[in-house]
């Protein structure tokens, strides 16, 4: 059974930019949302340039109990390096590399929320480790009736309108255990 469920970066400003954070909600009450970091970082240290970072950052504020930024060693030294060189620019792959460093040292099953190529090499994680798209994830929470017709087709319209969102992938079927049955 899943037990951990872990969004980067791309898939938060999709959930924000599409009023659909509260779909991070639709687990199992036992499956912990974590959030690395970096991820952290990465979507709320620009709050005062980006509507959906402020909006993401209110949301995490509000569900600090239920969803849970973890630190990592790789977080540490790279956010540690911004604060004492404010001209440091974090690698363009950060957030994934925070999210490989937390989930090499966790053994429970994992789903990996993303929209970024970087996550296509099956090298990079455990075999127990799920990675899915955001486009997977939200018609997977719509084929399971926890959302209405009328809000998947709000959420992929808007979902369309990003770029970075075309990526359909899902690894495994499994994962879709660890959503609430109504």
């Amino acid at each position: 059974m899943i037990k951990i469920v872990i969004p980067d970066s791309g898939p938060l400003i999709s959930l924000s930019r599409a009023n659909a954070l509260d779909l991070l909600f639709c687990f199992k009450s036992e499956v912990q949302v974590v959030i690395t970091d970096i991820v952290e970082y990465e979507i709320t240290s620009e709050r005062n340039k980006f509507p959906d970072a402020e909006k993401t950052f209110q949301f995490l504020a509000k569900h600090a109990g239920h969803i849970v930024t973890e630190k990592t060693t790789y977080g540490d030294a790279a956010l540690y390096r911004v604060k004492m060189d404010h001209g440091y620019q974090l690698p363009n792959d950060a957030g994934e590399v925070s999210i490989v460093s937390f989930n090499a040292n966790h053994s429970e099953p994992t789903i990996i929320l993303f929209e970024d190529h970087w996550f296509l090499d099956e090298t990079r994680f455990k075999s127990s480790t799920h990675r899915v798209s955001t486009t997977s994830f939200i018609k997977c929470i719509f084929d399971n009736n926890l959302i209405t017709k009328k809000r998947y087709m709000e959420i992929t319209a808007i979902l369309k309108t990003i770029k970075r969102n075309q990526l359909l992938f899902e690894s495994s079927k499994d994962w879709r255990d660890s959503l609430d049955s109504k």
